[in-house]
């Protein structure tokens, strides 16, 4: 495929007009909420998570198109359902800070981010965790120039005119996602581990204002895009657990937090929205009170190697919905492991309620020969078309 071809086809994958849909196969709408309601459908939604910028580096040495560089273009390249739009509105700080260099040393940079936590970066753009140096919440007074910056300023945080968008979404075959927001995820990249974790003990009062004030931006933006349309999927952002459990406190983050994520979903469910996920990496079951117990049904990515096997998941927790759960350590393992891992999700594809992917974005140490037989495997296991967009590179599924 020709850069110029590749570019008109991405151009109508964002439109927000329906989505093709081939004679007696189910729209991507249809197909995901009868997914969830655990109904039978013709195939599951074949989608994937993303890569790091260093895959795609990798890549282009092995074959992928250089003007492959994003995780939107390489959704189409690879030939993913065109299955869901988001609604653009932020539930962040508004505005975000401004990135300020404060050291330039050459291979590395010391910088204020947007969230103006202080760090040291790769000079080149390398795609790693930046090495943290200072977070700019420590107190009550600290936190103050992040509280002017979330409030509702609803004209400032949806980025569209929501009658007019609400009009070219009405007659949708795809799915229409929302923005929940975030709790102590959020919190926690502005504190840093350990400042919010001491936090729960010496600042509790401080905590419970800052999730205040993100639930009281996220419940008005909510009821804002409610007032024109009811989407069909609300968006949570965490990463509040790692390997061996979350970094807060169950309790305190059912309590506290699911406060926050109440008043949020109050919103959506009271519109009519009916599922809702959670991004959270690492082991976060003993979290998962706090989302199901107030409206957030689906839970996501299920990182294998922290425990998180949606095989086990599902045993745990009957009718449990969940996406991700594929390996990742399979990809560089080997073909042999990659259908062995696809194998064992397939019950649960069969089962309902789970839309399988792989577990966390693409590292680089994986291969594009072994993520496209990836692709090939996944869909040959699941009954997709196999479409990978480019035929010279198709590998032989074994």
């Amino acid at each position: 495929m020709e850069a110029d071809e590749f570019e008109a086809l991405f151009s109508e994958q964002r439109s927000l007009e329906p989505v093709d849909v081939p004679v007696g196969a189910m729209s991507p709408l249809e197909r995901f909420k009868r997914i969830m309601s655990f109904q039978p459908v013709d195939r599951v939604i074949d989608r994937e998570f993303g890569y790091w910028n260093d895959t795609y580096r990798r890549w282009h040495t092995e074959g992928l198109p250089r003007f492959i560089d994003n995780e939107a273009k390489a959704n189409v390249y690879f030939g993913f359902d065109n299955w869901s739009r988001s609604i653009p509105a932020n539930t962040n700080l508004q505005p975000a800070f401004e990135v300020e260099v404060l050291e330039d040393r050459g291979q590395t940079k010391i910088i204020y981010d947007s969230n103006r936590v202080k760090c040291e970066v790769f000079s080149d753009g390398t795609d790693t965790i930046p090495h943290y140096l200072d977070f700019p919440i420590k107190d009550r007074e600290s936190y103050l120039p992040f509280k002017e910056r979330l409030v509702p300023n609803l004209e400032k945080r949806i980025k569209t005119d929501l009658q007019s968008f609400s009009k070219k979404v009405e007659n949708r075959n795809y799915v229409l996602m929302a923005p929940g927001g975030s709790t102590a995820g959020m919190v926690r990249n502005w504190m840093g581990f350990e400042d919010i974790c001491l936090a729960i003990y010496d600042q509790p009062e401080l905590l419970e204002e800052i999730l205040d004030d993100l639930s009281d931006v996220s419940s008005n933006v909510a009821a804002e895009i409610c007032a024109h349309m009811t989407p069909d999927l609300v968006c949570w952002w965490e990463d509040i657990a790692y390997k061996n459990g979350p970094i807060v406190t169950p309790d305190w983050f059912k309590e506290t937090c699911g406060k926050a994520i109440k008043k949020v979903m109050d919103v959506y469910r009271g519109a009519g929205v009916e599922h809702a996920f959670v991004d959270c990496d690492g082991d976060f079951r003993s979290l998962m009170p706090g989302w199901l117990d107030n409206g957030v049904d689906i839970m996501f990515p299920l990182e294998v190697a922290s425990g998180v096997h949606p095989e086990n998941l599902r045993k745990e927790n009957s009718g449990i919905r969940m996406m991700g759960g594929f390996d990742k350590v399979a990809l560089i393992k080997g073909k042999s492991e990659i259908r062995k891992e696809l194998n064992r999700l397939k019950p649960l594809v069969e089962e309902g309620g789970f839309i399988p992917h792989v577990d966390h974005r693409v590292q680089p140490d994986v291969s594009l020969e072994n993520y496209l037989y990836y692709l090939e495997a996944k869909r040959d296991i699941f009954g997709i078309e196999n479409r990978v967009s480019d035929e010279t590179l198709k590998v032989e599924v074994a």
